[in-house]
């Protein structure tokens, strides 16, 4: 039996003391695997000294580092599918531009121009916009039959109403065929046949003469399709004609959908007024419309610009229209009981704020277009 000194079993257990080479060590990394590291250095793998942290991987959750260290959270695949919709459009667009700028050159008195064909495709918060708005129309028809216009392009052509034909025809040798929707009444309503199923119809629409809009606008609107893609095809005048129907959407349609779709022309009384205003502004939008064509048709140079604007009878008529819609819309706030009311001022109130915008908004087209003295 071996008996070991007291010295041995004071010793046990402990780790030897060990000093290595000062020279050797840096940041507390020793050099010496660095070297070693150099040939994963050259294969693009970070050495040692570039992967040494600058804190401790754990550290307590404070209020700041709780969000920086919170798992991040699962993303709206929605938008993602959306997304690659919106891409994939673009590149139908793509392919149907070439295609209309060839048949542009086929027919007679057509034309494409690509820098009025910027905007090719419908944007994702347009498309989500436009599903939001026709829930009910979407559980009828589907996606294509309420996103009908997510690749369009616009082609010109004088007289298209007479001659829109020819580019159906050119568009046809091209695989393109003119696309089937649903037969609707005045209202909006599905049309059934004897059988009882929905009304099938070609998908154009003449838009000039009497059914033309009450603005003054007038176009052809066709849908083609090629394969399982729709694609729209609007045909106007010319590149005036185009950008004042741009402006007017923005300056005057826009601004009258915004009474409908903020309910404020469920009200009888509102819509009439509302009506009435609309009216007004149609005297003018209908004149510029017809100046914007004829300088199409006969060149900017051969037609007289006289000015269009409201006549001084008109804006005062508008101005009193403006107060009379406020005027109802006060009444019926302080017709109800203090309990009902959910602001204390009418001015306060979201159906003030919002008729104070649209008329602010209108105002800018009057004043573009107001008298000259």
């Amino acid at each position: 039996m071996i008996k070991l000194s007291q010295k041995v079993l004071n010793g046990l257990g402990k780790v030897p003391k060990t000093k290595p080479k000062p020279q050797n060590i840096v940041d507390g990394v020793n050099i010496n695997s660095v070297k070693k590291s150099n040939r994963r250095r050259r294969t693009n793998t970070s050495s040692p000294l570039e992967r040494s942290p600058k804190q401790d991987t754990f550290v307590a959750q404070t209020e700041q580092t709780r969000n920086t260290a919170a798992p991040k959270k699962r993303e709206n695949r929605r938008t993602h599918i959306g997304d690659f919709l919106v891409a994939s459009n673009k590149k139908l667009a793509e392919t149907y531009k070439s295609d209309l700028r060839r048949v542009a050159l086929e027919v007679p008195g057509a034309s494409f121009i690509m820098e009025a064909n910027t905007s090719s495709t419908k944007e994702l918060k347009s498309i989500l916009g436009k599903l939001a708005s026709r829930s009910e129309q979407f559980s009828e028809r589907g996606y294509k039959g309420v996103i009908r216009d997510g690749v369009r392009a616009t082609i010109f052509m004088p007289d298209a109403d007479k001659n829109y034909m020819n580019i159906v025809k050119a568009m046809q040798k091209r695989g393109y065929k003119i696309a089937k929707t649903y037969a609707e009444d005045a209202n909006g309503n599905i049309i059934l046949d004897k059988s009882g199923m929905p009304k099938m119809v070609d998908d154009i629409d003449v838009r000039f003469g009497k059914n033309s809009v009450p603005s003054g606008y007038e176009d052809v609107q066709m849908r083609f399709e090629k394969g399982d893609n729709l694609y729209e095809l609007l045909i106007l005048p010319g590149p005036n004609y185009a950008a004042f129907k741009n402006k007017e959407h923005g300056l005057v349609y826009e601004n009258f959908r915004a009474y409908k779709e903020s309910n404020l022309r469920n009200d009888a009384g509102a819509k009439q007024i509302i009506n009435a205003i609309q009216a007004e502004f149609h005297n003018v939008t209908r004149q510029l419309y017809k100046q914007a064509l004829d300088r199409d048709v006969l060149g900017s140079r051969n037609v007289a610009l006289s000015p269009i604007t409201f006549t001084e009878k008109s804006i005062n008529t508008v101005n009193q229209l403006f107060k009379s819609l406020k005027t109802l819309f006060r009444g019926k706030f302080d017709a109800l009981p203090p309990s009902k009311r959910s602001k204390p001022d009418f001015r306060q109130t979201k159906n003030y704020r919002t008729l104070d915008t649209i008329e602010n908004n209108l105002r800018e087209f009057m004043e573009e277009y107001k008298p000259i003295n």
